[in-house]
């Protein structure tokens, strides 16, 4: 059944009006940060998040979502919570183009690195710290990890975005079939793929997060299960000012008696578990914004 004549429009006034003006004007914007000395530009972002995000229906968004998390925090704390986070991710954004400088300069320090050195692995983070550490951390263990990536939905942006990523020397893969075939011929390779385990997947398992059941990635347990693949949960902290540290735990243990809808579910729930751990040890530290829970 061909799309109805206004969706057709609607994508190319998307196309060719709506996604260049929003790319003219982010892309000068990005070029600015990365001219800019990346404490300048983490701080100034951080400044700018912290003044506006505020003012935005996201606030009202936060506030909900830390009152699920921490349903005992007073209002005062859930308000310095939300300032935080809003300062925390606008850092993350000014520090986006200076990744790579960060990790020369040292203020990125590793942990745990040599467990993932050699043999297939299966690597899974969160929104957390600043999460584009996730990307490299293939690169620093000396390994060509595949991570999977949803496209941003500005065609324009979606295209520097993966240019911008080659830096971090890694395969990437699109949300979808490719990026399960992608995934799989790593592993069968014994190499090292690198996931997501806190955004919410509507077509997951229902698996606890802060004690609601909540659609969940179940891919890393999938194909744990499927190639007898281990899983490392692997944090990035930020620490004060801008310096970080990206830990890859130890991997994940698990009944070995259970079937393998049971295994799944399992695994998936301590990683949304250990999660749910990193987040209340720094909540202000984690991308409140995103919908974890659904509308």
């Amino acid at each position: 059944m061909p799309d109805p004549l206004s969706f057709i429009i609607k994508k190319k006034i998307d196309r060719y009006i709506h996604d260049p003006i929003v790319a003219a004007i982010a892309v000068p914007f990005f070029v600015l940060l990365k001219i800019l000395p990346y404490k300048l530009s983490s701080y100034l972002c951080g400044i700018l998040m912290y003044l506006i995000a505020p003012l935005t229906s996201y606030n009202t968004r936060v506030k909900k979502h830390l009152k699920i998390a921490f349903p005992q925090k007073s209002r005062k704390e859930i308000n310095k919570l939300t300032s935080q986070h809003w300062f925390m991710f606008g850092q993350t954004i000014g520090e986006m183009p200076h990744i790579n400088k960060l990790i020369k300069l040292g203020n990125l320090q590793t942990e745990g690195l040599e467990k993932i050195k050699n043999g297939p692995a299966i690597l899974v983070g969160a929104h957390m710290g600043n999460w584009e550490f996730l990307l490299r951390v293939g690169d620093l263990a000396g390994r060509r990890a595949g991570y999977v990536f949803r496209p941003i939905n500005n065609w324009i942006l979606n295209k520097i975005q993966a240019y911008r990523n080659e830096d971090a020397k890694a395969d990437f893969y699109r949300k979808g079939r490719l990026a399960a075939i992608g995934m799989a011929g790593k592993l069968k390779n014994g190499e090292v793929v690198g996931l997501t385990g806190d955004q919410l997947l509507r077509e997951g398992i229902m698996v606890p997060f802060f004690g609601i059941k909540t659609p969940t990635p179940q891919a890393a347990a999938v194909m744990a299960l499927k190639w007898n693949v281990p899983i490392y949960m692997v944090r990035v902290e930020r620490f004060k000012g801008i310096k970080f540290k990206m830990t890859v735990e130890d991997k994940i243990k698990f009944p070995k008696n259970l079937d393998k809808n049971k295994a799944t579910f399992e695994i998936t729930r301590l990683i949304s578990k250990r999660i749910e751990e990193w987040i209340t040890d720094k909540p202000e530290q984690w991308l409140w914004a995103h919908r974890r829970w659904g509308k």
